[in-house]
């Protein structure tokens, strides 16, 4: 077969390289039990991962690791070799035991799934045909009872638009006979490029669309349902600060934690899960009901799956995501996932990196509060994190403005309670699943230190000047490595840090009294504020660089 002598160079070139087995390749290999043993005898590293050329000694050098697991399946055979039948009563490493090493190494996430799940999916996906046409019990219950909840309202994801929002909208509406809307008008690289292998088109804006924020041609405004989001803050804002919102919003499909702000004044139609993707939520409605899924749907799920998911690599990814991209994958007629999903994130990286500063830091950028203080996320996902390095010191300035941006309010006044504690973007390097931390200020770097303890620090950039008193130059990366969750991982870690007795040089901005929330602390950074609102995003960083005034202000914070 042509797979063995590709696995021998795989393996090869990972033995070289000093590449590692992740946990979910070694619990394939051994087992639960069998990775207790493993961990007793080879230490792993902080993910769990073991090298490759350290756990093929143990099991066939000096180690005799093969002779501990009898009751396992090992490569090569579920019995030891060795004893009398090799030198010195060692294993011997045979071509089979190559062959299994380098396969592993070289599968995928999505390689690994389609391996284990091709053969289910395919029947499920014959029998589909079968039961479009005959629906069983359990599909027309599913029609009768849930599925008319749904029928003619509006399916519409969240402002910061991302592919698995409008994925979803797009499959949630053909699913309940309603209308897919989108949240802002700009749509990034990565959802162009995945509606365009789709063979679609992108949905309307949610307030173009008659009986959205305005009444249709009837005099209605037409029942909503959420998609991928449930934080009020997040609704597209027409929606989020209509006085009748909740009396409009009767359904809710999502993958996130419920929000205290989510309320209804009637019950409504909810399904949430703990997936890795709100798309994988939608195809398992599409099964559930006995729906076939078109072949164009069928692809934009499955392109939103890859993307929520990382490709199936996140640690937010379960088995529904798996299973659920191999049954796409078919009805989709995608040959190459990961393929797709590599065209897929290189659009989005060109995209983002196209956008300037102020936008990378303000794409996709959360806000989260525990215990006072007030911590804004921003997550870059690309395939090259060089070219977004390379602006280093345009991101540090724009993440220190966007957390006094945040105070700004409605009628023109300023709140400094209402401004962020901590602005940090996360660059995720989506091939090599590491991230880098770009720190700010000083109160960053405290929390950054208390969150991700021992975590490497050095320059964003060569010759990069240190953003503030507070923080060195070369404290402005941090190296988080194998986290690139922002919900699962990053979120949690700030959490248990600020709810874990953190406190640094300043106070929350949330204890600031009320004589003192609207006097301008620095007038330079206001300044530089208002000129910025007046530029569009292209030129926010050269606009920044006329003000050595505000520069000066950022440094003396």
């Amino acid at each position: 077969m042509a797979a063995v002598p590709r696995a021998k160079a795989r393996l090869s070139e990972a033995l070289a390289q000093g590449q590692a087995l992740k946990v979910d390749q070694l619990k394939r290999l051994f087992g639960e039990d069998g990775i207790e043993i493993l961990y007793e005898h080879v230490k792993p590293n902080e993910a769990g991962e073991i090298p490759a050329d350290q756990l093929l000694e143990w099991l066939y050098g000096d180690g005799q690791g093969a002779r501990m697991l009898p009751h396992l399946e090992v490569p090569g055979g579920a019995t030891p070799r060795g004893g009398g039948d090799s030198p010195g009563g060692k294993s011997a490493r045979t071509e089979k035991d190559i062959e299994k090493f380098g396969m592993l190494m070289e599968m995928s996430k999505t390689d690994e799934a389609l391996a284990e799940y091709r053969a289910m999916a395919k029947d499920l996906a014959e029998e589909f045909q079968d039961k479009v046409a005959n629906p069983t019990a359990e599909a027309f219950i599913e029609q009768l009872c849930v599925e008319k909840i749904l029928q003619g309202a509006l399916f519409v994801g969240h402002v910061k638009t991302d592919l698995d929002s409008i994925a979803g909208a797009i499959g949630g509406a053909c699913l309940w006979q309603g209308t897919a809307t989108r949240a802002e008008m700009d749509l990034n690289g990565e959802i162009m490029y995945a509606l365009k292998w789709a063979g679609l088109e992108p949905p309307p804006f949610f307030d173009d669309h008659p009986g959205a924020a305005k009444p249709d041609a009837a005099g209605k405004l037409l029942p909503v349902c959420l998609v991928d989001h449930n934080e009020d803050k997040q609704m597209v804002p027409s929606l989020r600060d209509a006085p009748d919102r909740k009396k409009r919003i009767i359904g809710l499909i999502d993958h996130h934690a419920l929000a205290e702000s989510m309320a209804s004044e009637k019950p409504l139609f909810m399904d949430v899960r703990p997936w890795g993707s709100m798309s994988s939520i939608v195809t398992h409605a599409f099964i559930r009901g006995n729906r076939m899924i078109p072949k164009a749907i069928a692809r934009i799920l499955l392109a939103a799956i890859l993307s929520d998911t990382l490709n199936l690599q996140s640690v937010t990814t379960t088995n529904a995501d798996r299973f659920l991209v191999t049954v796409l994958c078919i009805l989709g007629e995608c040959d190459d996932p990961d393929e797709l999903a590599r065209k897929m994130f290189r659009a989005k990286t060109e995209w983002i990196v196209g956008l300037g500063a102020y936008e990378m830091t303000r794409g996709d950028q959360k806000d989260f509060t525990a215990n006072g203080w007030k911590v804004g996320i921003a997550v870059l996902e690309v395939t090259d994190t060089e070219p977004v390095l390379k602006v280093a010191d345009e991101l540090l300035m724009e993440l220190r403005i966007l957390k006094v941006e945040k105070g700004q309010l409605k009628n023109g006044q300023h709140d400094r309670r209402k401004e962020l504690d901590f602005a940090y973007l996360f660059v995720v390097d989506v091939t090599q699943q590491l991230s880098y931390l770009l720190v700010a200020g000083g109160r960053e770097l405290a929390l950054a230190k208390s969150a991700f303890p021992e975590k490497p620090l050095r320059e964003a950039k060569p010759g990069l000047k240190a953003p503030g008193n507070t923080i060195r130059a070369e404290e402005t990366l941090m190296e988080v490595g194998g986290l690139v969750s922002r919900k699962a991982q990053f979120v949690p870690a700030f959490f248990a840090a600020l709810n874990g007795g953190f406190s640094c040089h300043k106070e929350p901005n949330s204890t600031i009294s009320e004589e003192l929330a609207g006097i301008k602390e620095e007038d330079e950074v206001h300044a530089a504020i208002d000129a910025l609102q007046k530029e569009s995003f292209h030129d926010s960083v050269q606009v920044v660089r006329d003000y050595t005034r505000f520069r000066e202000a950022l440094d003396a914070s």
